[in-house]
C-alpha cells in the first residue's frame, strides 16, 4: 500500500473527533452500511480509498488512506452530530452533567438507562441514537447548539470563575462562594431535593447546614478556596460546627475546592452510597 491507512477510529481521532461521529457521517454519505451488525463498504466507499484490513488480533476492519481526510465530505464533520461527552470537552464539563444541563432545558429526558429526545431538542437538530452493543438511547447535537443564547449564561454559572462576594443559583438561592454555587447548581441539575442555609437543632444549639438533603438526611458542607474571605473568615465556626455534626452524630460531607469534574463524581458517589444513583 502506497498510501498510509487508518481505521475508521484512528482517523476520527485524528481529526480530534468522537468515532461515532465520523461513522454516522460516513453512513450518512453512503460509504458505509450496517449489515448484521458489522459495518460494510459500500461501492462509493471502494472509490473514496476505502479498504479492508486483516488484522490477526482485532479482525477485519475497514480502513481509509490518510489523504481521504482532505475529502469535502469530512468538511462537514463540524456539522455531525456531537455527544455530551464531546459537548463536555468543549464546555470543560463531565458528560453527566451536561444531559442534565440539557434535561433541564427540556431537550432530552431520561429513560430506564441512557436519553430521549423531545420534541424541543429535536427542533434544534437533536438527533436519537441507540448504542451499538447495549442499547441503551443517546442524543447527538449539530454544532449549532454552542451558539444558543443560554449556553453562556449557564457555563458561567457552572464554572462560576468570577471573583463576587455572592452569587444566585440556578434554582434561585443566594449563595456566599463559588463552590456552594458548584453545588447548589449540580444538585438542581440532578433533581435532587435540598435546602440552603437549613437550620439543624443539635443539644439545644441551632446549627445552619450549607445544604440539608432531606431524602437522604444528609448535610453537605463547603469548604471555600483561600481567595474567598467571607468563607476564610468562617473556619472556626465551620470547624465548632463539624465537631458537632461528628459527636451526635449527624451524618454529613464536606465539599473542598473541587473542580467541576471532581464534584460531578463526588456528589455522585456520595449519594450512590444513600441508595440515590444520579445518570
Amino acid at each position: 500500500m502506497s498510501d498510509k491507512h487508518l481505521s475508521t477510529t484512528a482517523l476520527a481521532k485524528s481529526l480530534n473527533k468522537e468515532s461515532k461521529e465520523l461513522f454516522i457521517l460516513l453512513a450518512q454519505g453512503g460509504w458505509i452500511n450496517k449489515l448484521e451488525g458489522h459495518w460494510q463498504l459500500t461501492e462509493k466507499g471502494k472509490f473514496e480509498g476505502g479498504i479492508y484490513i486483516n488484522h490477526p488480533k482485532y479482525g477485519e476492519y475497514i480502513a481509509w488512506p490518510d489523504t481521504v481526510k482532505n475529502h469535502p465530505l469530512l468538511k462537514l464533520l463540524p456539522e455531525a452530530p456531537l455527544s455530551a461527552t464531546h459537548l463536555g470537552q468543549k464546555w470543560e464539563l463531565p458528560a453527566r452533567l451536561v444531559n442534565l444541563i440539557l434535561a433541564e432545558r427540556g431537550l432530552i429526558k431520561k429513560y430506564l438507562h441512557g436519553w430521549l429526545i423531545t420534541d424541543k431538542g429535536a427542533e434544534l437538530g437533536g438527533q436519537q441514537h441507540e448504542a451499538e452493543q447495549s442499547g441503551i438511547p443517546y442524543v447527538t447535537w449539530p454544532e449549532s447548539l454552542l451558539q444558543e443564547n443560554w449556553v453562556e449564561i449557564y457555563l458561567s454559572q457552572i464554572h462560576a470563575k468570577n471573583c463576587q462576594s455572592s452569587f444566585r443559583s440556578l434554582d434561585g438561592h443566594s449563595v456566599e462562594s463559588q463552590i456552594q454555587l458548584r453545588v447548589d447548581n449540580w444538585l438542581y441539575l440532578a433533581g435532587i431535593p435540598h435546602a440552603h442555609h437549613y437550620p439543624i437543632e443539635v443539644d439545644n444549639k441551632i446549627l445552619i447546614a450549607d445544604f440539608y438533603l432531606p431524602h437522604q438526611a444528609l448535610c453537605l458542607e463547603s469548604w471555600a478556596d483561600s481567595k474567598d474571605k467571607s468563607i476564610a473568615q468562617s473556619i472556626m465556626e465551620d470547624l465548632d460546627k463539624q465537631k458537632y455534626y461528628r459527636d451526635f452524630p449527624i451524618a454529613f460531607v464536606e465539599i473542598g475546592d473541587e473542580s467541576v469534574t471532581q464534584l460531578d463524581e463526588r456528589l455522585a458517589r456520595e449519594l450512590l452510597k444513600r441508595g440515590t444513583a444520579v445518570y
